[in-house]
This record gives C-alpha cells, sequence and structure tokens, in this order.
C-alpha cells in the first residue's frame, strides 16, 4: 500500500483523536516502518491493518467503523489527484463508475506495480447503484468510506448496505447505494 495513504491515516487520527493518540498508536504498534512513511514508497498492508486495530483498541469504535470514516475523510485527497481525468463527471454514480474505467486506470499508467481493486457495477433501478468490490485487501469499509465522501461531494445523500461481504464469508463484497 503506497505511504500516501498512511500519511493520510495519520492525518485523519490527528484531526479526529488528536496528535498524542497517533503517537500511541505508534507505540503501542510494532511496525516495519516505525511508523514513518513516504507519499511515493509501497508498504506492507499489514502495516495499516495493525494500525487500524490499534486505534480500535484505543477508542470506542470498531476497525470497521474506523475504515469507514478514513475513507470518508481521505475521499478528497484521492479526488483531488483525479479530477483532471473525470473533469466532465458531474454527478455520484458517473462517478463511481468512472473509478474503474478511468481512474484506476490511470493510477496503473503513473504506477504498473499499484493493486487497485475491481469494481463491477449494475443499476438495476434509477436511484440505485450496486457496486460489487473484490480485492484481497478486503477493505470493502473504507470503499463505503470513499463513496459517502463522494456522495458528500456531490451533495448527494445516500443510503449504504452491504449485501455481500467478504467478512461474512463471501467471494467478494456487494455494495448497494441508493439516493
Amino acid at each position: 500500500m503506497k505511504g500516501s495513504v498512511f500519511n493520510g491515516f495519520e492525518a485523519y487520527i490527528e484531526q479526529e483523536y488528536g496528535l498524542h493518540i497517533w503517537q500511541q498508536v505508534i507505540e503501542n504498534t510494532a511496525l516495519e516502518s516505525n511508523g514513518i512513511y513516504l507519499g511515493s514508497e509501497t508498504y506492507e498492508d499489514q502495516e495499516l491493518f495493525s494500525l487500524l486495530d490499534e486505534l480500535a483498541n484505543l477508542t470506542d469504535c470498531t476497525a470497521n467503523d474506523i475504515q469507514r470514516s478514513f475513507g470518508c475523510f481521505f475521499f478528497q485527497t484521492l479526488f483531488s489527484l483525479t479530477i483532471e481525468h473525470i473533469s466532465n463527471v458531474d454527478n455520484l454514480f458517473d462517478f463511481l463508475k468512472a473509478v474503474d474505467d478511468v481512474i484506476h486506470v490511470e493510477v496503473k499508467k503513473a504506477d504498473p506495480a499499484a493493486y487497485t481493486p475491481a469494481f463491477f457495477y449494475d443499476s438495476p433501478k434509477e436511484n440505485i447503484l450496486v457496486m460489487r468490490y473484490v480485492s484481497k485487501r478486503g477493505m470493502c469499509y473504507f470503499a463505503e468510506g470513499l463513496i459517502l465522501g463522494a456522495a458528500k461531494h456531490f451533495n448527494t445523500p445516500v443510503q449504504i448496505s452491504q449485501s455481500k461481504c467478504v467478512h461474512c464469508g463471501d467471494d467478494y463484497c456487494l455494495i448497494n447505494i441508493e439516493t
């Protein structure tokens, strides 16, 4: 996982919980990086999961809730990196459909070794988008948070649920977004 995600997670913790909690999370977690991340470098996914688990231990939140909240927080950072590729997109559902078809393609051009999740889309109704999330990382709650951040950006109230989830034994996650 790119160091920029870890840097974003540090900023999230500092904003939501304070610098002292970030320092405590780092102190309580045996990390290969010692909690020092360069945005362009790649780090083991397990480091982020260790940080999430430790933050959950120190707060009243679950690691899944933290992932969702962090995703919502981190959306603007990711969006600012992709705006030139989706400048014609003006609504939530078109943006979400562009994630796999445009944004992840551009990520792979910039870094062929980058790992991105795969999304497949279905629109059973005009106001519903179902996203199949497939990823070895199993960060569907982070994906939900990114969707919530996108909904906020596009000023679109949404309801999100999962009808399938890898954390419940399914092969993939189905994220249902209703406007």
